[in-house]
């Protein structure tokens, strides 16, 4: 017996069952398959059936548009003047729509394209779906990968136009997390909060500037860390907000202010624990937070400075190494006094020049931090912070990730600031929230 599946569209009356339309959308015969790619519809059919229920939804839809006749302004009754096709597209598919043209004798012209009436002629699954994409990938691949779900190369997924996206909706994440927070009552402030800090550099498009710095910044409650394990915790809520600006760090400071206030600071409650790498840029944001604490600890992180002595510990023997395990001993134990003069003793017997200059650079930082370095050991035994580990994924995430990793890839701050803002929403699990408001601003309700 030879059997077929088809697929109907009707248009109907829910309530009678009349129908007013049918139209069989796709018909094939059900066959034994010999290989996996006789096994249900190849993508290509998938998507061709998706367009044809698309197009016949779109029909019925845009008429009840046109049946609207009322002048807005006047409320008299407006006239025809033609029909006007306009572009829709899809999360996957493009469509041309008829849309009726009006006109009143006041002046009045009605709004005759899908973008005139809604405020854009991309569905927001199709915006969403370009942003994240070209979150995570140059804005070409963004486009290859877009175009491959589609089995089409669309114009709408050009890289251009995912990148003005981008910047749209990041521009206005970012206006909306600049607006002043307020501060939250002392009955409900947090008592502690930790500050991760770091920066991360980016090859710059400008040939007078080789790179620039991006800031960033992950502040979180310290009752948010989870232990996984024995060796590993992982933070379940956190806010991250970076800049690459080059405004004086108004933007990265106005935003960590707010991040801070948002999960709960108070001037006259929280004590606010800083971690940074020890660049001066760093603690510049870091004390910008004064205002909003009532203790501001500062810390230099110890993360960073295990990673300097890894660096040069790669490259000597096991007995230099001991030595140089002394010295790391006085840090942990919060006593950078001890450490320097003892570096110094180090560098003094050093003839290799790049080892030398390495401890130079080692006994630098030490010596530049020294105010922000204290008894690790202690920290750890009172279950203080002192290491930014549990967060340091921040600067992995937000830019070497998508920014940094392409060697060959090249940066203008905008560009750089514009992805930030959306990796920065995503990484702290605020995207849903920051895409709906985006989405108030960009689309319009229909008359």
């Amino acid at each position: 017996m030879i059997t077929s599946i088809r697929f109907i569209a009707e248009y109907y009356n829910p309530q009678t069952g009349e129908v007013f339309e049918s139209q069989v959308l796709r018909s094939d015969e059900i066959k034994k398959p010999t290989t996996i790619k006789d096994l249900g519809y190849l993508h290509e059919e998938q998507i061709e059936l998706l367009q044809s229920i698309q197009d016949i939804k779109l029909r019925h839809e845009t008429f009840l548009i046109n049946r609207d006749s009322d002048c807005p302004k006047c409320h008299s009754k407006a006239k025809s003047n033609g029909t006007r096709q306009s572009n829709f597209h899809a999360a996957l598919t493009d469509h041309k729509v008829e849309i009726q043209k009006r006109h009143c004798t006041c002046g009045w012209n009605s709004p005759d394209t899908i973008d005139q009436i809604f405020g854009s002629s991309s569905h927001p699954d199709l915006i969403e779906k370009q942003i994240i994409a070209g979150s995570d990938n140059s804005y070409r691949q963004a486009s290859r990968q877009m175009n491959a779900e589609s089995k089409k190369n669309r114009s709408i997924n050009n890289d251009d136009r995912i990148r003005r996206n981008v910047s749209q909706v990041a521009k206005i994440i970012e206006t909306q997390k600049l607006k002043p927070v307020k501060p939250v009552a002392q009955h409900k402030a947090a008592k502690k909060l930790i500050t991760v800090i770091d920066g991360g550099h980016l090859k710059s498009k400008d040939n007078d500037v080789r790179s620039f710095e991006a800031m960033i910044a992950t502040i979180y409650r310290p009752e948010n860390i989870r232990k996984v394990d024995n060796h590993h915790n992982e933070l379940i809520k956190k806010i991250s907000v970076a800049s690459a600006r080059s405004d004086h760090q108004k933007t990265i400071k106005q935003l960590v202010a707010n991040a801070c206030r948002q999960e709960g600071s108070n001037g006259f409650v929280t004590q606010i624990t800083c971690l940074t790498d020890g660049a001066n840029n760093c603690w510049s944001i870091a004390n910008s937070l004064n205002p909003l604490c009532k203790e501001l600890v500062n810390v230099l992180d110890w993360f960073h400075i295990t990673k300097r002595f890894t660096i040069i510990n790669n490259r000597v023997d096991l007995c230099f190494k001991e030595d140089l395990e002394k010295v790391k001993w006085f840090l942990w134990h919060g006593n950078p006094e001890n450490a320097l003069k003892r570096l110094a003793e180090l560098q003094s017997g050093i003839e290799d020049d790049k080892l030398s200059s390495s401890l130079k650079e080692l006994y630098e930082y030490i010596d530049r931090n020294k105010a922000y370095i204290t008894n690790y050991q202690e920290r750890q035994a009172a279950n203080l912070p002192f290491t930014s580990t549990v967060a340091e994924s921040s600067v992995n995430e937000l830019i070497n990730t998508r920014q940094k990793n392409n060697k060959k890839m090249q940066w203008s701050r905008d560009g750089a600031h514009d992805v930030l803002q959306i990796r920065a929403s995503v990484f702290s699990k605020t995207w849903k929230q920051d895409w709906e408001k985006a989405q108030e601003e960009i689309y319009t309700k229909a008359a």
